[in-house]
């Protein structure tokens, strides 16, 4: 009995299906800039929230909305390019697991615009000295703290799904073998 007729272990066809395809230079320039600007907007905000007032919890929550707005059209330009790329790609070749990939990228849009919305109606758009965002929601409606509690949890529902992508990365490359080798 081979290895790829023994129950619960992936067929030839679904190891194949789920292997590791490697992506072109600007997808991983996009998808790891991604993941540091993550980072930094995780960090800043759980540290700007600890410290609750002053200098330091005001300069990391303008960092934050910076890199907010960075990683907002740092994805927008990533999401333009994998469309582009999800046109000109033959089907057989396309990556599996887009639902999950589709679902990160309605999320990570979402989560700054959200937060932009909320400095708009608590009316703090600027990002650095000199520089303010104009404003995508009316300053003063009264739902700036609705919109920062959904922003929290969307971002913190960003990380679960980060952990899930990174699970699922792991399995696919975990199951990645050469067909030839699994006897």
């Amino acid at each position: 009995m081979t290895m790829a007729s023994m129950p619960g272990l992936p067929t030839d066809a679904e190891a194949q299906r789920y292997a590791i395809r490697s992506y072109r230079m600007p997808a991983k320039v996009f998808h790891w800039l991604t993941v540091a600007l993550v980072v930094v907007l995780v960090s800043s905000a759980v540290i700007a929230k600890q410290l609750n007032h002053g200098y330091w919890s005001d300069t990391l929550f303008m960092l934050h909305k910076t890199t907010g707005i960075i990683t907002l059209a740092v994805v927008l330009m990533r999401l333009a390019y994998r469309i582009v790329q999800w046109w000109t790609t033959p089907p057989l070749s396309r990556p599996s697991r887009t639902f999950l990939h589709w679902l990160l990228y309605c999320v990570i849009v979402l989560i700054p615009l959200l937060g932009w919305a909320g400095i708009s109606d608590f009316g703090s758009r600027e990002i650095f000295p000199g520089f303010t965002l104009p404003a995508i929601w009316p300053e003063h409606a009264g739902y700036a703290d609705a919109l920062f509690t959904f922003h929290a949890y969307l971002a913190f529902g960003l990380l679960a799904l980060v952990a899930l992508h990174i699970g699922v990365a792991t399995q696919d490359y975990m199951m990645r073998a050469d067909p030839e080798s699994r006897d």
